[in-house]
């Protein structure tokens, strides 16, 4: 009977699915068991903290306004850290706790204050190098950093790119200036044909507090017309004007003749070799990684932080689910519009502001494809409209393993109180995979990104190792470095080996607050809480996909696939022989199932095959080899990894979190039956009750009338294939009838064996 061999696959697909379900908890327990975690002790608390205040040049009456307020406010930040840290210290001190690694950087490390560092930029397109900056504005920054307020605080001016203007009085105003290779700094009065003794003043009283530059080249580079000389007597090297020569020699002793370093009518600006010459820069760093560890900073130890008014508005794109190319593609598009600068005159009537100056990306995945990470890293590294942009990744869940390549791209990380960064996530990378990425995650981390590459490596490469590392030598900085990593540092014999925070085997893992966090910038419990950290006095703007492409990811959602594949077993159930609503409702669903899993990136044309292989194989066991058993087994095997594959993006689970995945298809598959059931028992009882007879004799009668009782036995023909039903005549009346299970063709003789109701049974006659 079809009905029996219907029930006898049911009852195999529930039995291999339980089955699977026991197996997926063995393994995942046994997974879980031997699961590493890498983040162990606790957090370590610099002693000093780099804060980077990016400032885009010229110096206008409204930028000078904010970048006071921010140097103002970056101060009492540090302050109140001041006294948080010293607060701890002290209570360690009495409870003897203060370690001895903390003691010897405390005694070894030359300069333990707080360092706050003004970069300079200029824009690409301005040919002018940041000229325009207003004398009373800069003046106003330049007394602020030499108040009383800054003393502590280590400042510095750096400048990567050249630049001319009066914002040299403000970066005379800093302890130390630091220079690109490239770059040249000078002509402070570019703007003006004339220099006043007020400004002239001005400049020797701001220079003068720092007691770091000659008064004969702050002249030089506010005067075209004056000389600047360098003369070696017996007290030392001495840069003086050409006025100044003859007073000279009253006092000292010239080793040598004076030369000319500047003649006259020369302007007056320094290249980044002659500025470091005559002490007007400390050092040359071409990027923030050499800036970082010239002032004895690990590069990502250094937090960049926005001046308000040059922040722009806040937006946040969210990158949820599996990571593909079709995602990542979406979000750099809807980043690319919304900065785009054709799209100024739209953003400013949809945000209110033209300017887009902070980006929270929040991220929320278990990783999936490795170069659609990198390549949505690089974009976020390299793009030129997103340079003046802060990027601020923000992870409530989690964002394993590639998808931590995402957030590293990002200037800060902040990290939920629970939520996972890095570790094992839904793909098991290639050895070829790895060595492909290591070449641009090289690139894009220790230039662009400001980190060493070692740790981005760490969260896809299970064969690197990385060790705690410690320069000696002032400034003492900690570092996380591979061995390959460690032998290309120009001082590697300098850097002293500690212990190893990730092993081979393993992906690298950081855990809410909990452990060493590495490359985490802040915890924030929920978004009210990153709102705070920010500033941000509302909600960013979300910038999302259209309404389809959210509808699209409710659907794939696994709570809208599982009641998917629920009404699709329910729908089989009931009109399964008849194909009518039922079939055609569940031919939909599968359907909806598959393409929303195809979009959601966790299925693939292999599961679609195997799924219409495992119905093919379950027809031929109802139709056409009744009992055999092999194609209903593999008929219901296939369908079930079908349903299963299509749900992630592995086959074969190989780590916790995809046995915990494979687990959860799983799961989803029996709930989806065990509700089938529960649902098929519930509706068959209220149906037998409404089709319950009344006990009217009217009603019997009809029954009475409409019965096929005495059709048994008796023998017809087919007047239409019967695939499973169809039409025949028996006893000279043409009856719908039904199969036992065979396809029977048109003009065949039958023989009625059942009636069930209306239904006829017949049989072929051989």
């Amino acid at each position: 009977m079809i009905k029996m061999r219907i029930l006898n696959v049911t009852k195999i697909i529930f039995g291999l699915i339980a089955l699977f379900g026991m197996l997926s908890v063995v393994y995942g327990q046994a997974a879980d068991s031997a699961d590493f975690v890498s983040s162990s002790g606790s957090k370590n608390v610099d002693s000093t903290q780099g804060i980077i205040l990016n400032i885009t040049l010229p110096i206008s009456g409204k930028s000078s306004h904010a970048i006071i307020r921010k140097l103002e406010h970056t101060v009492d930040d540090i302050r109140k850290s001041e006294l948080s840290v010293n607060r701890n210290e002290n209570e360690s001190n009495k409870s003897g706790q203060v370690s001895n690694e903390i003691k010897k950087n405390i005694d070894t490390n030359n300069d333990t204050r707080p360092t706050l560092i003004l970069q300079f930029n200029v824009d690409p397109d301005q040919e002018i190098y940041g000229r325009g900056s207003s004398f009373g504005l800069c003046y106003e920054i330049a007394k602020l950093l030499v108040s009383e307020k800054f003393n502590g605080i280590r400042t510095v001016a750096y400048f990567p790119q050249t630049v001319k203007g009066h914002v040299m009085l403000a970066a005379l105003a800093c302890g130390e200036r630091i220079v690109a290779e490239k770059a040249e700094i000078g002509e402070a009065n570019s703007d003006n044909d004339t220099i006043t003794k007020t400004e002239q003043e001005a400049y020797w009283e701001i220079s003068g507090k720092r007691l770091a530059v000659s008064k004969a080249v702050i002249d030089k580079m506010l005067d075209k017309s004056a000389v600047l000389m360098r003369v070696e007597t017996e007290k030392g090297v001495r840069l003086i004007s050409a006025g100044d020569v003859e007073e000279l020699r009253k006092t000292e002793s010239f080793v040598d003749s004076p030369s000319v370093i500047i003649a006259a009518g020369e302007p007056g600006i320094f290249t980044a070799d002659l500025a470091r010459k005559i002490n007007l820069v400390s050092r040359i760093a071409n990027d923030r990684v050499e800036l970082a560890r010239g002032l004895g900073f690990r590069p990502d130890n250094i937090r960049t932080v926005p001046i308000p008014g040059e922040l722009g508005h806040a937006i946040r794109v969210d990158i949820n689910g599996p990571i593909n190319y079709d995602k990542v593609g979406a979000a750099m598009r809807t980043i690319q519009n919304t900065i785009d600068p054709k799209n100024t005159a739209a953003n400013h009537r949809i945000y209110g502001m033209e300017k887009i100056g902070f980006i929270c990306l929040t991220i929320d995945s278990p990783g999936g494809d490795l170069t659609a990470s990198i390549s949505l890293a690089t974009y976020l590294t390299d793009t030129k409209e997103l340079q003046d942009v802060w990027k601020v990744a923000y992870i409530p869940f989690q964002a394993r393993a590639d998808a931590a390549l995402i957030a590293l791209a990002c200037d800060e990380i902040v990290l939920g109180n629970e939520a996972i960064l890095g570790g094992d996530g839904s793909t098991e990378f290639s050895q070829q995979e790895v060595e492909d990425a290591k070449k641009i995650i090289r690139e894009i981390f220790s230039k662009d990104a400001l980190r060493s590459w070692s740790i981005p490596m760490g969260f896809v490469d299970r064969n690197i190792e990385i060790f705690k590392m410690t320069r000696t030598q002032r400034p003492v900085i900690t570092d996380y470095l591979c061995e390959e990593e460690y032998k290309e540092l120009a001082d590697s014999a300098d850097w002293v080996r500690g212990e190893a925070i990730k092993k081979k085997g393993e992906l690298l893992s950081i855990t809410g607050n909990k452990g060493e966090q590495y490359v985490v910038d802040r915890h924030a419990a929920d978004f009210t809480e990153f709102k705070m950290l920010y500033g941000l006095d509302g909600d960013p703007m979300l910038v999302e996909p259209s309404w389809a492409d959210k509808l699209i990811a409710v659907l794939s959602s696994p709570g809208m696939s599982m009641f998917i594949i629920f009404v699709v077993v329910l729908a089989l159930k009931y009109d399964f022989t008849g194909l009518g609503i039922g079939a055609f409702i569940a031919i939909i669903g599968i359907c909806l199932f598959f393409w929303l899993n195809f979009l959601g990136g966790t299925a693939g044309w292999l599961e679609v095959i195997l799924f219409l292989v495992g119905v093919l194989c379950l027809l031929v066991e109802i139709f056409i080899l009744p009992g055999l058993g092999v194609f209903g087994l593999g008929g219901a095997i296939a369908i079930i990894l079908s349903l299963v594959f299509a749900t992630q993006t592995f086959y074969i689970p190989r780590n916790s979190y995809q046995f915990a995945q494979a687990q959860n298809s799983v799961l989803m598959l029996c709930v989806s039956g065990v509700g089938m059931i529960i649902t098929a028992m519930m509706v068959a009882k209220t149906l037998n009750k409404w089709n319950k007879p009344k006990g009217t004799e009217k009603i019997n009668e009809r029954e009475k009338l409409a019965s096929y009782d005495y059709l048994i036995g008796l023998e017809g023909k087919t007047i239409t294939p019967l695939v499973p039903s169809g039409k025949a005549v028996v006893d000279k009346k043409t009856i719908n009838v039904v199969s036992d299970g065979v396809l029977i063709e048109c003009g065949e003789k039958i023989r009625v064996i059942e009636v069930v109701g209306y239904r006829v049974v017949v049989t072929k006659i051989e």
